[in-house]
């Protein structure tokens, strides 16, 4: 996924504390779009946190970081959980089943049905 520009990580925080969360998945050209089905699932277990008190600017590192640290990654996701703002590189499996198994295989407390709109817990 390329650098964000400023706007684009506004419209992410927006996104977060409005909704609790985002998806961002980019096109072969570069394009983003906001996927509404599948499930999405981390690409890694390593968690990249910050505390949700924490100010816009920290948001927008940790957003730059994960970015530039999972480059080939094509889909970005952010959540609110209990005080705390993850964002992990993710991809977006087309099948639960097949979601689950990946989720478990990286250590995942949850993946995300797009669709629905909902968590599934592990």
């Amino acid at each position: 996924m390329d650098t964000l520009t400023t706007p684009a990580v506004e419209s992410l925080y927006d996104e977060l504390f409005l909704n609790g969360g985002f998806t961002i998945m980019t096109r072969p050209d570069g394009s983003a779009y906001i996927p509404t089905d599948g499930y999405a699932v981390s690409l890694t277990s390593t968690q990249h946190t910050i505390p949700a008190t924490a100010p816009f600017d920290a948001f927008a590192d940790l957003v730059r970081s994960v970015t530039a640290r999972y480059g080939a990654a094509d889909g970005l996701g952010g959540w609110l959980s209990d005080g705390v703002i993850y964002v992990d590189p993710v991809e977006i499996l087309p099948d639960q089943r097949d979601a689950i198994l990946a989720g478990k295989g990286r250590e995942q407390l949850a993946i995300f049905d797009l669709a629905a709109g909902t968590e599934i817990s592990l």
